[in-house]
């Protein structure tokens, strides 16, 4: 279960935080609060998983000066021989409007390692920047230059997507342990898909989607095969109507189940 409970953390918040946009074109982004049911996808009938389940509760707030996501989620899997884990975690973090400043605190339980519970923040300017984790003392990284943090990655995502671009390369910290936070990402884009979604999603609805494709590499990989991969459904307003996390030997999916909205600050 090594590349799972490695990258369970920062994966499944990465795929709902990275849905907070705030672009031009995208002026009808919405603060909100979903849930989604986590089950099985594909497992190859070697792989150590071969169950999952599990539920996420997410929630994206605009406030004057940036945007906060929090999300809570507790994931169930099982091996082959009958043995069930089981991780609760807490993920939240902010980032400012302009990019630049990020935070983020994480908090969870697991039946299979010590507990974690630490926090973190990062600045990032046209030079580069740095990182600080509050993890058993200070630890620090480097960030290089055109680092993205979540929010400003899906900024140029979307702005790629509205001018019909179809790939876009990128290193994005999106919050985790010192060694998992800095990623470097390939990300392919799918076209405009039209539809109603299969929940009801009222004044959210955005009549389609764009199918979104992130594969995730460690920033010295050579290795043509990615750490894993997240592909989901966005809507324009920020809504995530499914995403699929895929380690190679099997995958999650999660479903939306209830949406709604939550209101925008009256700012000075």
């Amino acid at each position: 279960m090594t590349r799972f409970t490695k990258h369970a953390l920062g994966t499944v918040v990465f795929a709902l935080t990275s849905a907070a946009i705030v672009v031009a074109h995208a002026a009808n982004i919405t603060g909100h609060r979903a849930f989604y049911e986590m089950r099985m996808g594909q497992s190859d009938k070697n792989a150590v998983v071969q169950s999952v389940s599990g539920r996420s509760a997410f929630v994206l707030e605009k406030d004057c000066d940036g945007w906060r996501s929090a999300e809570d989620y507790m994931i169930e899997f099982g091996n082959g021989d009958g043995r069930t884990d089981r991780i609760i975690s807490h993920f939240e973090s902010w980032e400012s409007d302009s990019g630049e400043q990020y935070s983020f605190d994480i908090a969870e339980k697991s039946s299979f390692q010590d507990d974690k519970n630490f926090s973190g923040y990062a600045e990032i300017n046209a030079n580069g920047g740095e990182a600080v984790f509050m993890l058993d003392g200070q630890s620090n990284i480097a960030l290089p230059e055109n680092t993205y943090f979540p929010m400003q990655h899906i900024r140029a995502i979307i702005n790629k997507a509205g001018d019909g671009g179809k790939i876009l390369a990128a290193s994005v910290f999106a919050g985790a342990e010192p060694d998992d936070a800095l990623l470097t990402t390939n990300t392919v884009i799918g076209g405009w898909q039209g539809g109603k979604a299969d929940v009801e999603l009222g004044a959210l609805d955005g009549d389609g989607f764009w199918p979104i494709q992130i594969a995730f590499f460690k920033p010295s990989a050579t290795e043509v095969e990615p750490e894993y991969e997240i592909h989901y459904w966005l809507q324009p307003n920020g809504v995530v109507r499914q995403y699929e996390i895929n380690y190679g030997d099997f995958s999650i999916v999660a479903g939306l189940v209830t949406i709604e909205t939550v209101d925008t600050p009256v700012c000075q």
